[in-house]
């Protein structure tokens, strides 16, 4: 493996290094959230660039690359738990969805042994964690909420089909979840 063949894997590392920076800002409390949706946005662009130069090199997947979505959702579990911790939402239920959702996306994967149907209940469980950060700015925070928009407009227009294929990817794996 080449040098460069190596920098999708560590892009996509980057996520775990974000997922930490943001449990390390947790104890800052409500005064981090703009830290926290500015690393999420950061995350999610790495997320868009590493699938992108992966495919480009036609690079062969790494354990790194078979994981990409588990460490994404270890970014979104960062910051629900940063969410719940600083008491941006309310601790009991939403270290309630938390735990629920966990154990039911982890029982999926050990007991389904079909990845798509996996990735799909838990983009779904994990859904409104993504989204959450921005939803609690309204309120507090209006360059969080101008930042998330026009990073997310900036995102359809540069990488719509894979916007496409990741609603299609979800929409399989729901299909194939309810048809059991």
């Amino acid at each position: 493996m080449t040098g460069k063949d190596r920098i999708p894997d560590w892009i996509t590392g980057a996520r775990v290094l974000v997922a930490l920076a943001i449990l390390a800002v947790t104890p800052l409390g409500p005064s981090a959230l703009r830290t926290v949706a500015f690393l999420l946005l950061l995350g999610w662009t790495t997320d868009m660039v590493d699938g992108r130069l992966a495919r480009r090199w036609d690079k062969d997947p790494t354990w790194i690359g078979e994981h990409e979505f588990h460490i994404d959702m270890v970014m979104v579990l960062a910051s629900a738990v940063y969410l719940v911790l600083s008491g941006l939402v309310p601790a009991l239920p939403g270290a309630a969805y938390i735990l629920v959702a966990s154990a039911i996306s982890l029982a999926l994967l050990r007991l389904s042994g079909d990845f798509l149907r996996f990735k799909s209940v838990t983009m779904l469980l994990a859904c409104p964690w993504v989204f959450a950060p921005f939803v609690v700015a309204l309120g507090r925070d209006p360059v969080v909420i101008y930042g998330g928009l026009l990073w997310a407009a900036a995102a359809l227009v540069l990488d719509w089909r894979r916007f496409l294929g990741v609603v299609g990817d979800f929409l399989a794996g729901a299909r194939a979840f309810l048809r059991r």
